[in-house]
């Protein structure tokens, strides 16, 4: 055999050895799909990336946290966790509001001492205000009283707030929050946070000291505002947790339900009609009647159920 006929059969044979070797590396990265292991990584690197806290500087305002998270699987998120990292582990109770929008058109509005009566409430019995994220009113009332302020928004529906702003956008982030909670992934938006924040709401009101001490936990109250209408699953998971709901003049809804007028909305009169719904209608916003009607909401626990009380000897 000649030298050129031997130097093409050394060169077939390393182009074989070659594909072999690259079909044996191919198959040894690729990790069977039914491996156990591979869905313990996929569900430990999903746990560590459903959230992040940043610490958020408001223009010219004051230092909050801001929270960034994935709420795609509700049963497994690890919100004690987040509220033990932020402190609010506690239990203390919550004041929510639903469908709460600041009235750009009437910045004047007669608001402004409710918010501050709701704000006196909280103060009294530490309790905690949720709202939106974005301009709602109590944000400086909460400020003078020191109250904790969070807010829950779509990550989508929102914007940051400018250095130098000509004007504050509808849908920009509030100074005054000392918590945002901003809830990521596709299709979220405004009414589709509700089961976080009630759920939110339940957690912060139930806290780390209830579990271990046997203490019942403490009170959750919601005010419904309905300044727009992507409030309507909230008042619905309200309801299903069995949660009370101070309903506040203001918007045609609210006013439709206060003054027993047909109410124009299908979908709101079917929710409002609800037999397991506790609503509690106010007249008229006065800052002493809802400081009084907040304040009793958020204490008042009978000891034992009436029927259960002993007699006095």
């Amino acid at each position: 055999m000649s030298e050129q006929a031997e130097e093409e059969q050394q060169e077939q044979l390393d182009e074989q050895q070659q594909a072999f070797q690259s079909d044996n590396n191919q198959l040894d990265t690729q990790i069977p799909p039914e491996d156990p292991n591979v869905f313990m990584t996929q569900q430990k690197l999903e746990q560590n990336q459903v959230w992040k806290c940043f610490d958020f500087l408001f223009p010219g305002g004051k230092l909050a946290k801001l929270i960034k998270l994935n709420y795609s699987q509700p049963k497994t998120f690890p919100i004690t966790e987040i509220l033990t990292k932020l402190k609010l582990d506690d239990g203390l109770p919550v004041v929510n509001f639903i469908g709460c929008r600041h009235n750009f058109d009437n910045p004047n509005s007669n608001r402004g001492k409710f918010y501050a009566g709701i704000a006196r409430a909280c103060h009294n019995t530490d309790a905690v205000i949720i709202d939106n994220a974005i301009t709602t009113g109590i944000e400086k009332f909460s400020l003078r009283r020191n109250c904790t302020l969070i807010g829950v928004a779509p990550e989508q529906a929102v914007s940051y707030p400018k250095l130098n702003p000509t004007k504050i956008e509808k849908n920009e982030l509030s100074n005054g929050h000392t918590h945002i909670f901003l809830i990521g992934g596709e299709h979220v938006h405004y009414g589709t946070e509700a089961l976080f924040k009630i759920n939110l709401c339940k957690t912060i009101a139930t806290g780390k000291i209830s579990k271990t001490q046997g203490r019942p936990r403490c009170k959750i109250v919601n005010i419904l505002f309905a300044d727009s209408n992507d409030c309507f699953d909230e008042i619905r998971e309200a309801i299903i947790n069995k949660l009370p709901i101070i309903v506040v003049r203001g918007s045609l809804l609210c006013n439709q339900f206060i003054d027993q007028d047909k109410i124009q909305d299908a979908e709101f009169e079917d929710i409002m009609n609800d037999k397991d719904g506790f609503f509690f209608p106010l007249q008229k916003l006065d800052s002493e009647v809802i400081a009084q009607m907040v304040h009793y909401l958020l204490t008042y626990t009978p000891s034992q159920p009436k029927k259960e009380q002993p007699k006095k000897l």
